[in-house]
């Protein structure tokens, strides 16, 4: 790790997608580096087995939901906001991948679960912390993982490349919307192994796409918490591709 001991100390974050993959490899390293982390998954067992792990448990919180219902989960935040006295940022990880070709006679209701999900769910979640009664803190940074499918998704891909090319249109957006006080930004990470990708993609034709390879999750937490920290405090609206120099997915 290269940051500093304690950087985060005092500080406080949401974490959606925190159960497995990046999201909870995110959620361990702000903790590790002296964050409170509020760490929300669907399963809540996963998300015991990443408390275990955690440097400083007491401040892993672990919340069970299911981003997929999402029409009242920003009033839920707010409260949770108001319950914490405010955060600092958020990482929308939470997210759903379903190869499917259009054909598919169950396209259009996979295409509805994908977005439910990897954009309304976790744009509830934003919509909840940027709201003024959740006290979230000045200079605030959320991050939104996005990915390099929204680029050029491959086949089968349609629904999925399409919930994240939405989730950089809206951070670009709402960037404007939300500025001088608290930023965002997209992080569009390549192929990653993850339990998502293990079960739904071939890695194996990715083996070579990659000069540096194949990404991990470790990959891209420090880019994280470089966005999370005070050091990125003119960056905001941007959508950053983090591949290993590779093709895009």
């Amino acid at each position: 790790m290269i940051f500093k001991e304690n950087l985060f100390k005092n500080k406080s974050f949401i974490i959606t997608g925190a159960s497995s993959g990046i999201g909870a490899h995110i959620s361990l390293t702000l903790n590790k580096l002296g964050a409170k982390i509020i760490a929300i998954g669907r399963d809540k067992n996963k998300l015991l087995s990443q408390k275990k792990q955690a440097k400083n448990p007491d401040d892993f919180i672990i919340i069970s939901k299911d981003l997929s219902n999402f029409e009242n989960i920003d009033k839920w935040t707010l409260e949770l906001a108001k319950e914490y006295e405010g955060f600092d940022g958020a990482v929308l990880a939470a997210g759903i991948a379903q190869p499917l070709g259009i054909n598919s006679p169950y396209y259009t209701d996979s295409a509805k679960e994908i977005f439910n999900i990897n954009y309304f769910g976790n744009l509830q979640i934003l919509k909840g912390l940027i709201n003024k009664k959740a006290k979230t803190k000045d200079g605030a940074s959320f991050i939104w993982i996005s990915s390099t499918a929204s680029k050029t998704p491959g086949k089968g891909l349609s629904s999925y490349g399409a919930s994240k090319a939405a989730i950089n249109a809206a951070v670009k957006s709402i960037a404007l919307e939300i500025a001088p006080k608290y930023r965002i930004n997209s992080i569009l990470p390549g192929f990653i192994k993850t339990p998502l990708t293990e079960i739904g993609f071939d890695s194996e034709p990715f083996e070579n796409s990659y000069p540096l390879g194949i990404g991990k999750v470790e990959n891209i937490s420090p880019l994280v918490c470089f966005l999370l920290s005070n050091a990125s405090s003119w960056i905001t609206g941007q959508e950053i591709i983090i591949d290993g120099g590779g093709e895009s997915l």
